[in-house]
């Protein structure tokens, strides 16, 4: 078997001039990819120029024929005239392969089967293929295991490109209506017989180049920031798995690059996987639509159990089908785990719509990005980073709020019901306590909701599970101790205030609140007094309420990363 580097930069054409194949070999391989395409062509205005446009592995070989100086729109022309499409069956998310049926060129009698896909699932259908004199040759199952596992699992897919192999065989118009007479044309049977005893042509290995920060973005999702203190490389704050349709060795190479798996782990036991196995592992899976949620869930008809195992350990799933991703997030979700998806094409919608959040990359397609929660415009894996990082900006700063707002309120509940039952009147009016919830609320929201991430630095961790409380222990430890404290002063200076601020003593129960000429009496004074310490109180309450981390006791670690807090208190203590 023949082995060719392309090289798009250097060699533009290096097909058509330098590879020792004969012409009749090459037409046969352009004929198979571009009869096998769902490609179109644009014309590209600004540089008098015609480009395809479609699904990134089809659009990649349309390049490689302009590049090697093929017409493509005068070949696309040409098909279509000569080659029109008879019927097709598309691409199978389990079979990995696509197969168009076209009449022959010149030949009404005869038709063509071209099939391209997946090596592992191409390669077994084909019984002959051609050599250097275009004599065809048996393959056997001999040929078909080094070709399988040396050439293009070793070479190819190990240096983590996309493989995919054409195939095509030519049969009588009269035996393709006896087959669709005889079969349906969507049935397993219709299909096994249509692309048995193919004619091999070639596989393509497909580079898809990867960006020069996806390291260090896996890295910064994996870890929460860039640097990881020795000894703690597996505190995650998020565990990636990919899930792709790639061939296994691909998904392997492509994994160790982006530094999603190390060497070691990929050499591993289960660590990588193929979705096959994934499904063998697993067991039976049934799907159940769910009429409270109205949405769709999964039952392991064997238990779980064999799941959270497979679970614990895979982290690469190759050739995996849309169902894979599916049972594999209700899977994560169903035991209480948050899940979060990236994906761009349309097998990915199903469970891009089931995970908790959905990513969807901006140069993905509509179907994908309808059934996404976030779009990521400019297709950087860091933005990720970046919506995980002020999601749980948010999740703290809803707790550091309520630990605020709790506090506050329950001091003032206290307060007020031990004030009416001793003295007939609570220390704050009706005014003072709609001011103090409006305003401390609406204000404390903006100036607690602004606060920026919790940096790892200051943290153990930042994970969030389904199963945490919204209230967490040190949390409840600070609202009863902060309440505690406010109720003990503003309870000290209800009933002791006159003798503290006063030297005239007064009723606390009978005194009003103004006097005789509209003056205000010193029981109103002691009233303002107790209102103002509540104020400045809660006010400082709110500079410990931006710590609610239970290794965290200096509130003033991050005094000034966040100045529009500072700018708000300072508002409220004017007001």
């Amino acid at each position: 078997m023949d082995h060719f580097e392309h090289d798009r930069d250097h060699y533009p054409a290096a097909f058509s001039k330098q590879l020792e194949l004969p012409s009749e070999m090459k037409d046969y391989i352009k004929e198979c990819i571009l009869c096998n395409t769902d490609v179109h062509i644009e014309n590209n205005d600004a540089e008098f120029r015609y480009e395809p446009a479609g699904q990134a592995l089809e659009v990649g070989m349309m390049n490689f024929l302009i590049d090697n100086e093929d017409d493509v729109q005068y070949s696309f022309i040409n098909r279509n005239k000569h080659q029109a499409k008879m019927t097709q069956l598309p691409f199978d998310q389990t079979l990995k392969r696509k197969t168009v049926i076209r009449q022959c060129r010149n030949q009404p009698d005869r038709v063509r089967v071209y099939t391209k896909g997946a090596p592992e699932f191409v390669i077994p259908l084909c019984a002959e293929t051609f050599d250097n004199q275009m004599q065809l040759k048996p393959l056997t199952d001999e040929n078909k295991g080094p070709l399988l596992d040396h050439v293009i699992g070793q070479t190819l897919a190990s240096a983590g490109l996309k493989v995919l192999t054409y195939a095509f065989k030519e049969i009588t118009r009269e035996s393709l209506d006896t087959l669709m007479t005889t079969y349906h044309i969507e049935s397993e049977e219709f299909r096994f017989e249509i692309e048995k005893d193919l004619i091999y042509m070639a596989t393509f290995g497909l580079n898809d180049p990867l960006r020069d920060d996806i390291q260090s973005a896996v890295h910064m999702i994996r870890y929460g920031h860039k640097e990881v203190e020795a000894g703690k490389m597996e505190n995650y704050q998020v565990n990636i798995r990919m899930i792709t349709g790639d061939h296994i060795e691909t998904a392997r190479a492509v994994a160790i690059e982006t530094g999603i798996l190390s060497f070691e782990e990929s050499q591993e036991e289960g660590v990588v996987i193929t979705g096959e196995q994934f499904r063998d592992a697993i067991g039976v899976v049934s799907k159940i639509y769910d009429p409270e949620t109205k949405e769709y869930k999964i039952e392991f008809v064997e238990g779980r159990k064999r799941f959270d195992e497979i679970k614990k350990t895979v982290k690469v799933i190759a050739r995996s089908t849309s169902e894979d991703k599916f049972i594999f997030v209700c899977g994560i979700k169903q035991k209480g785990g948050l899940v979060g998806m990236t994906g761009d094409s349309i097998s990915d919608a199903e469970a891009l719509r089931k995970a908790d959040v959905g990513f969807c990359m901006g140069s993905g397609c509509d179907v994908a990005k309808d059934n996404s929660d976030l779009v990521i415009l400019d297709n950087d894996f860091v933005s990720i980073h970046r919506a995980i990082r002020w999601g749980r900006a948010i999740f703290d700063n809803v707790r550091k709020f309520l630990q605020f707002q709790l506090t506050m309120n329950f001091a003032l509940c206290v307060i007020t019901v031990v004030g009416g039952f001793t003295t007939g009147h609570a220390p704050l009016n009706v005014v003072q306590m709609l001011w103090a919830n409006l305003i401390m609320d609406v204000l404390g929201a903006i100036a607690i909701g602004t606060e920026p991430y919790r940096t790892i630095e200051s943290s153990c961790s930042n994970r969030i599970s389904r199963k945490d409380q919204i209230i967490k222990p040190e949390m409840m430890r600070h609202i009863i101790c902060h309440s505690s404290y406010q109720i003990f002063v503003l309870t000290i200076l209800m009933f002791f205030g006159g003798m503290i601020f006063f030297t005239d003593s007064f009723n606390l129960v009978s005194t009003p609140m103004r006097g005789d000429d509209g003056e205000p009496t010193n029981r109103l004074i002691l009233n303002t007094i107790c209102f103002h310490t509540f104020i400045l109180m809660n006010l400082f309450n709110a500079i410990n309420s931006r710590v609610i981390a239970i290794d965290e006791m200096n509130v003033f670690k991050t005094l000034i990363n966040n100045p529009f807090f500072w700018l708000v208190t300072i508002f409220e203590i004017f007001v």
